[in-house]
């Protein structure tokens, strides 16, 4: 038995089914708290904490609200800002979490959501149409996954067509997603956040990252990696080889400026180094991509005919000594077949 195991069994032993909980808070303990700051760039609640509804599918953990407003109340208090009329606000609620927490710090809430009966808050809210009539000091903003995990006509009410989770693509969800953000960023106040929580997710063997293509507005103060715990998916076993997603993302975004506003967005592009010709790309590799694209085996003639016309070829008057030359000089990868024939040293896939 490996230390791990025998160590597993002893905890076990001594604490009972809540072992694991335990053992993956001491194990995340150098991470989680550092220089003496209780919140890192990496968050990890085993338990849940109270607050909320642990049943709500998707919901997240009190804690992680706790942590970042805790972060922006003890940045305010540091450069002596007023904080009596300190505001947190939730555009997509859930089961109340951010209210519990709120409450727990003495400061004001506002929630809202687009069920009509929220478990706290104003309901029937609509973040795609309506106005944001209140302004806050936190906005800590939890959306949908895209379609992980349905919310209208599933977890509440009928399916509404304005559920971020009901979206019709990726990209019809991410541009609402991102006109969420614009909106939230305006009802900042002053030297306000905007805490944005998502995941990565994988949706018919395609992989998104959330993180990654939504907009950012303001400055970016900081980047967490929250570690997931006690997932649906956990007890399931997968035949096909796949990276698991185990981590979520919080976003924190700084108003600084009233008026003037940094923005990133990405942008998805997509070009053919058959027809492109980049600093980085040298003969080497054009000859080999264009073996491979042809299943590993061309001739010198086949090869002409293909690099004719390519923006490397009409720059050199003499392509076809240059790729003779190149072959040459990659002897080790380049295997000659005989009549002027070259194949790679491995297989294409």
């Amino acid at each position: 038995m490996d230390k791990i195991a025998q160590a597993a069994k002893l905890l076990e032993r001594e604490f009972g089914p809540d072992w694991l909980a335990i053992a993956q808070q001491l194990g995340t303990e150098n991470l989680r708290k550092r220089v003496g700051k209780e919140l890192t760039s990496f968050l990890a609640f085993p338990e849940r904490g109270e607050g909320g509804s642990s049943t709500w599918r998707g919901n997240c953990s009190p804690e992680v609200v706790s942590s970042v407003l805790k972060y922006v109340l003890d940045t305010k208090r540091y450069y002596g800002k007023d904080i009596s009329q300190f505001t947190l606000l939730d555009p997509m609620s859930g089961s109340g979490t951010s209210k519990a927490v709120a409450d727990r710090y003495g400061v004001t809430s506002v929630l809202y959501d687009l069920n009509p009966a929220p478990a706290a808050g104003k309901g029937n809210w609509n973040a795609l149409k309506n106005d944001v009539e209140d302004s806050a000091d936190l906005i800590f903003f939890h959306p949908p996954y895209h379609d992980i995990i349905k919310y209208s006509g599933n977890m509440w009410g009928k399916p509404h067509p304005d559920d971020l989770s009901r979206c019709e693509n990726y990209n019809d969800f991410l541009e609402k997603l991102n006109l969420c953000i614009r909106k939230f960023y305006m009802a900042l106040r002053k030297d306000g956040r905007l805490a944005v929580l998502v995941g990565d997710i994988r949706s018919k063997g395609q992989f998104y990252s959330i993180q990654h293509d939504m907009m950012r507005m303001g400055e970016f103060e900081s980047f967490l990696v929250k570690g997931q715990f006690n997932c649906v998916s956990d007890g399931r076993r997968y035949e096909k080889p796949f990276i698991p997603i185990v981590t979520e993302y919080m976003l924190l975004l700084h108003k600084k400026d009233v008026f003037m506003v940094p923005f990133h967005y990405s942008q998805n592009q997509c070009f053919s180094i058959a027809e492109t010709d980049l600093a980085a790309l040298t003969w080497h590799h054009l000859i080999r991509m264009t073996l491979e694209s042809a299943g590993g085996r061309m001739s010198l003639t086949e090869l002409y005919v293909r690099l004719k016309n390519h923006p490397k070829a009409e720059k050199n008057p003499h392509y076809k000594e240059r790729i003779r030359a190149t072959i040459y000089e990659h002897k080790d990868q380049y295997i000659a077949c005989g009549d002027g024939t070259y194949r790679l040293t491995y297989q294409v896939a």
